[in-house]
């Protein structure tokens, strides 16, 4: 018998600031990772599971997985046998502030999702017309117009019991600088001393406070940002082993493995979709 036969893509439709992802997994599991975008999925088939937020949580057929900016989660099919299939909208900060700017009225703060997975049928269709408006020819205004009323059902008429619009609480300020020194050095050797130097404070305190606040040690989270700059890079069809250098990685080889890891495809197969040559 043949093993099931797994596939996944991620590409950037004409809509600025969006990206698409659709898979069937059967034996691909996720490492811990995080989006520099909102998550706005669909669970089609069979059943998946993730860490999250310190709990492990299933993906129903039908159910709706919402993700805010910056969770660290991971994700697997719970039976090789069955897999597991979805679809993915991610929507980044820049673009969810354009649509807030559009509402009829403004609330505090940026939304936030309490609740990560829910059952909304309404919602689910919504998805699903937008997803189909950035996959096939349509116009920018019908693209346009899908994403405004997904987001207004979402943030605007969505049950305030998992969703919400808040100022986040500012978070150590320790754990901030440490977050931003890794930020503006991803590409680089940077070590565990020289972060507690930064703050003052010991190793492994830094280790546990960053961990609890962020959800991923500080190296973990480097390796995110080198990724997230890496997926930037991949955009223009320059030579993927450049680009695994200029962001930090030992060789291709090392990127292509925490690349699909994170994100389901290898850099080459993302730099084929949506290099902007290609386009």
């Amino acid at each position: 018998m043949n093993a099931p036969t797994e596939s996944a893509c991620l590409w950037q439709p004409p809509l600025s600031g969006l990206e698409l992802f659709e898979a069937t997994l059967f034996s691909q599991q996720f490492g811990k990772h995080f989006h520099a975008a909102y998550t706005i999925g669909v669970n089609e088939g069979g059943l998946g599971r993730c860490l999250l937020r310190g709990d492990n949580q299933h993906h129903y057929p039908g159910s709706l997985k919402l993700l805010n900016p910056g969770e660290v989660h991971t994700g697997q099919a719970v039976s090789a046998d069955t897999g597991w299939s979805f679809r993915n909208i991610y929507i980044d900060l820049a673009a969810i502030e354009r649509a807030l700017a559009q509402f009829d009225y403004a609330r505090p703060g940026m939304p936030y999702f309490k609740e990560t997975i829910v059952w909304e049928p309404a919602l689910r269709s919504r998805f699903y017309e937008l997803f189909q408006a950035l996959t096939l020819p349509s116009s920018p205004l019908q693209q346009q117009s899908l994403l405004l009323e997904l987001l207004a059902q979402i943030f605007l008429r969505g049950d305030p019991s998992w969703v919400d619009f808040h100022i986040p609480g500012a978070e150590s300020k320790a754990v901030a600088v440490v977050r931003a020194y890794l930020e503006a050095h991803h590409a680089e050797r940077v070590t565990l001393d020289e972060l507690a130097r930064l703050v003052n404070l010991s190793p492994y305190y830094l280790i546990r406070s960053f961990r609890q606040q962020v959800g991923c040690p500080p190296h973990q989270y480097q390796q995110q940002w080198q990724l997230l700059q890496a997926k930037q890079a991949l955009q223009r069809p320059d030579s993927i082993a450049a680009i695994a250098i200029a962001h930090g990685f030992y060789d291709q080889s090392h990127l292509t493995r925490a690349f699909k890891q994170a994100f389901g495809v290898t850099p080459g197969q993302y730099q084929k979709v949506n290099s902007v040559q290609d386009r």
